[in-house]
């Protein structure tokens, strides 16, 4: 296993007043609410994490600098693995988690077909608690040559450390680019491409379009260097997460009916 935006002198008066008060509630209603894509780019990047765990444990029995447990099944059908962190494990990445993550795999990542289900059991990263289900089956190449995956997370809550919640449904597809070639996870390239529903902790409800391909880059600690994806919050203004052109950062820009936030991981 390798590896998101106006009434002469009383009449003037009035059309003055009228002419203010509409700015003011036109200024006031503006659409500026981020929330839906924070929370869409935080649970895009908690489930990435939670992969890349699964990734480091098949090539390590050490993912943390105190070492969380890694038990695997090989004789079971299908093969078994629980990641436990305990009560709290700091992590090579810097973030700490705890709690287990329960991994099985029908065959190899390389192999068309495979099936691979990993299920957080009351885990914690960084205290924010995740819960869900994210299941990779390998399709075998594209007419790239390249190894393709359709991933999916279904039913996923966080909960998060002000104990406000969010959820979020994805279906992706993963093309793996680069680093297929190496033994080390932490060199892979992917492009994504999908779409996702979720509710952010504000309690607005949203749909997601991936519009341009996510770069997932696993040797940047924040995983996704480029790409948009367009978020349709009801009631609201579309708005598109931009990733950037690359470069590992902390930060992504949300733009809303011409206006542009960035916005801190």
């Amino acid at each position: 296993m390798k590896k998101s935006i106006l009434l002469g002198c009383l009449f003037a008066l009035s059309a003055s007043l009228s002419i203010v008060a509409c700015k003011k509630d036109k200024e006031e209603n503006l659409d500026v609410e981020t929330q839906t894509a924070a929370d869409q780019s935080s649970s895009e990047g908690f489930f990435s994490d939670i992969y890349n765990q699964v990734e480091e444990a098949s090539n390590s029995a050490g993912l943390g600098k105190s070492g969380p447990t890694v038990i695997v099944d090989s004789l079971s059908t299908p093969r078994t693995m629980v990641i436990d962190y305990g009560i709290n494990t700091l992590c090579n990445d810097g973030k700490t988690r705890a709690g287990k993550i329960r991994v099985s795999w029908t065959g190899r990542y390389r192999q068309a077909g495979t099936l691979i289900t990993i299920t957080p059991d009351s885990f914690y990263q960084n205290g924010n608690k995740i819960e869900g289900v994210k299941t990779v089956l390998n399709n075998g190449r594209n007419t790239r040559g390249n190894l393709n995956y359709t991933v999916t997370v279904s039913n996923a809550k966080i909960t998060f450390i002000d104990g406000r919640i969010s959820t979020w449904n994805a279906t992706r597809n993963r093309e793996w680019t680069a680093g297929e070639n190496t033994l080390a996870w932490n060199d892979d390239v992917y492009l994504i491409t999908g779409n996702a529903n979720g509710t952010a902790r504000n309690g607005i409800s949203y749909t997601s379009d991936i519009t341009n391909a996510l770069r997932v880059d696993l040797s940047c600690t924040h995983r996704l260097t480029a790409g948009t994806i367009e978020i349709r919050p009801t009631g609201k203004l579309s708005r598109t997460i931009d990733y950037g052109n690359g470069i590992c950062d902390q930060t992504f820009t949300v733009s809303i009916g011409g206006r542009t936030f960035t916005v801190n991981l």
